[in-house]
């Protein structure tokens, strides 16, 4: 099977799973957010956000540089292995951060018990073994993911099903919710060794390896994408923290019911860019070849963004509250706000690789770090103005920002501006094509 075949078959294995799963957690959270109510259920996501928070400590930035490693032909175990140690030591570093600011401030933190914040900080380490994802993502075998993250997510479903039958506290879904995370983790180590198992050799601990100095390379060659980490989750998840504290958990439960209906579309470009990442970086050389499948790639994305942002601005008004109730009907007008950030989001993913393919981490942080700024400045305004509405705004404004204007003041970022840019045109482009 060629490349493109090969590539092509994984990205319909990511796409089944997105639907499998869209179908799936649409209609759990509306059973979760009717039962919880706009207050727990703001409970529950300051949580789930705070946790997001955390996961650059045990990403590390990483995940790109895996599969580019393996790719390249470094050995796997030597890859796995020093990138599962430096992810655990990173995982206990972040929990012990985070349980002694927890500790410090827990008398200013009333939305949630200072316990459960604990709780995940812990729970954060195991996603160390979520390196194994990066390991099928290098051999274009997804499909293997997709079956533990469908199985996973079906199991924890069926769990938060039998707790809002039997009335469950919140205590119980937010403990499915972290056994979910663990188990994945576990599932993935064990698909691992059946692959090697059946296309490659017995994986036994003998193969693995401690190598200081290639670890601490990754390290080195990771840094601006671990800062980097940092702002993007900052970004990405900074509002809901701010809503939460600033004016209250059930402003915050109804504007993550908004943010989950924008945000759950944000598979698809990560489900293309990965599978297309390794065959885009073995076209590097050919320059002409290569701007062609980035142009190509970029207006699918953008275009796939549009469509879905136009069709929930249409029925987002008459969704929300048949869905989720009367008592979310507000979350309407926030979402019709925010469903238009998706455009930059999913050219995002596309960005991400090209800046690593083209060697500029820094720019990568740069952005990140615009796009936090801006977004936390901008909440803190349009927050106590305008509740979830102003902080729709400040996530579309800062997307914006982050993933399309700054890429116009670098020299070495412009063709990505303009390649974004000739998205625009793209139908007309291949009408134009196509009748000439």
């Amino acid at each position: 099977m060629n490349s493109t075949k090969k590539a092509l078959r994984n990205t319909a294995w990511l796409f089944s799973e997105k639907i499998i799963t869209l179908a799936i957690t649409f209609l759990i959270n509306i059973f979760l957010a009717r039962y919880l109510a706009p207050e727990q259920f703001g409970q529950y996501n300051f949580i789930v956000s705070f946790l997001a928070l955390l996961a650059p400590f045990t990403s590390l930035g990483l995940n790109a540089l895996v599969t580019r490693e393996i790719v390249n032909g470094r050995s796997q175990y030597e890859v796995l292995c020093s990138s599962f140690l430096l992810r655990v030591i990173g995982g206990v570093v972040g929990a012990t951060i985070a349980v002694i600011g927890i500790l410090i401030w827990q008398s200013s933190i009333e939305l949630v018990d200072p316990k459960w914040l604990i709780v995940a900080a812990v729970i954060n380490i195991s996603s160390a073994l979520y390196v194994i994802e990066f390991y099928f993502q290098a051999e274009v075998a997804s499909k293997y993911l997709v079956f533990i993250r469908v199985a996973t997510l079906t199991i924890s479903s069926v769990a938060k099903l039998v707790g809002i039958l039997f009335k469950a506290e919140l205590s119980f879904f937010i403990w499915v919710f972290f056994i979910e995370l663990v188990i994945r983790g576990v599932l993935y180590v064990s698909s691992y060794i059946y692959y090697n198992k059946r296309f490659s050799e017995a994986v036994t601990l003998k193969h693995f390896s401690w190598n200081k100095p290639y670890a601490l390379s990754l390290l080195d060659q990771s840094k601006w994408l671990v800062l980097s980490g940092f702002m993007s989750v900052v970004y990405l998840k900074i509002d809901q923290l701010m809503i939460g504290q600033m004016i209250g958990a059930t402003e915050l439960g109804i504007y993550s019911v908004a943010a989950r209906l924008s945000e759950v579309w944000y598979f698809f470009p990560l489900a293309l860019t990965t599978s297309f990442f390794p065959k885009l970086l073995k076209t590097r050389d050919d320059k002409e070849r290569y701007n062609f499948q980035l142009e190509q790639l970029c207006g699918v994305l953008l275009w796939m963004a549009i469509v879905i942002a136009i069709a929930v601005s249409l029925l987002g008004g008459w969704l929300v509250p048949l869905a989720f109730g009367e008592p979310y009907a507000s979350a309407a007008p926030i979402l019709t706000i925010h469903i238009w950030a998706g455009c930059f989001i999913f050219m995002r993913a596309l960005l991400s690789k090209w800046l690593i393919a083209e060697g500029l981490l820094k720019f990568s942080l740069f952005t990140h770090g615009i796009a936090a700024i801006v977004n936390v400045v901008l909440n803190y305004f349009l927050i106590p103005k305008f509740g979830g509405e102003g902080a729709a705004i400040a996530t579309l404004i800062s997307y914006a920002s982050a993933s399309y204007f700054v890429l116009w003041f670098h020299p070495k970022t412009q063709i990505m501006a303009l390649i974004m840019t000739k998205s625009v045109f793209m139908p007309a482009t291949y009408c134009i094509r196509k009748f000439k």
